[in-house]
């Protein structure tokens, strides 16, 4: 006997029915799960008031709640040693270079171009003390040391710093010295040191044991911080100031209040006092009030 052609099409689509429903019934908890616990990123307007001409605010997870011209390259100025020092401190973890590690400063060294500390020829300090002075002060002179002690030569160490860019996915990033000084063919771009702050933070918690003190004493030398918000605002623990001709006045800085915690990029600010007050007004915005 044959069946009607009706009734059979109606059959097999009767048998397929409980299929199709426990897919998409898996597909729409699927989708409802990634809305659930996907950690969205909440955004944050910027004033018009500020004068940064580019600007990347990230939260505590790394993810992006503001920015403004965040990939345009520009002369990163002293923010290039929070790349520099991410490296130096990778010497350390793995063994090649240690806190208490003694070296006698240079001529060239103690005499090099950019901010310096105050080394003096023929003084011999330690790894931590060059830490300190670099991290603090922006010690271009502490640099330098440093830079010796890890490759031999700041020409090594910069070879070092571009495979480092690419390891660590700073795509806009190219550079020619250690120190950040103004230099045809070195740059950064925002979002490059948003990422390399957060990286920083998450891989070498240990700098914010320097980047967060006002003022520390290691070994008789005393290192003050050029970062006027350390110690005047209660949530800043650092990480590194910048001033060039070129690059402008600049500020990276890294914040916590109770759980949370953020990352604020200013480049080319105004003037010097600027950045710091585009910071904290910045903060009060991520962080709510100083509590």
């Amino acid at each position: 006997m044959k069946l009607n052609p009706a009734r059979k099409k109606e059959g097999r689509k009767s048998r397929r029915s409980p299929a199709v429903w426990l897919i998409t019934a898996a597909v729409l908890a699927v989708i409802l799960a990634l809305i659930l616990l996907r950690p969205w990123a909440r955004r944050v307007a910027l004033p018009d008031s500020l004068t940064a001409n580019s600007v990347v605010i990230l939260d505590g997870g790394g993810r992006t709640l503001a920015e403004l011209d965040s990939d345009t390259p520009r002369s990163p100025s002293s923010l290039t040693k929070l790349l520099t020092l991410y490296l130096i401190l990778d010497d350390i973890d793995s063994g090649k270079l240690a806190l208490a590690d003694t070296a006698q400063v240079t001529v060239a060294e103690a005499t090099t171009l950019g901010s310096k500390y105050g080394l003096t020829p023929g003084q011999e300090v330690t790894v931590e003390q060059l830490l300190a002075g670099a991290i603090l002060n922006s010690g271009c002179d502490c640099i330098q040391v440093l830079v010796r002690l890890s490759a031999g030569n700041e020409t090594a160490f910069v070879e070092r710093m571009n495979q480092a860019a690419e390891e660590l996915g700073l795509k806009g990033s190219r550079f020619v010295n250690a120190t950040g000084l103004d230099a045809s063919g070195h740059y950064m771009t925002a979002r490059d040191l948003a990422t390399l702050a957060f990286r920083l933070v998450e891989d070498h918690p240990e700098y914010l044991d320097y980047s967060s003190q006002a003022t520390l004493t290691i070994g008789g030398l005393t290192f003050t911080n050029l970062n006027k918000l350390v110690g005047a605002d209660p949530r800043v623990l650092g990480l590194k100031t910048g001033t060039t001709t070129i690059g402008g006045n600049n500020l990276v800085t890294y914040a916590e209040q109770g759980e949370e915690r953020c990352f604020i990029v200013l480049l080319d600010s105004a003037t010097v006092n600027k950045r710091f007050a585009e910071t904290q007004e910045l903060l009060d915005l991520v962080l709510g009030e100083v509590a």
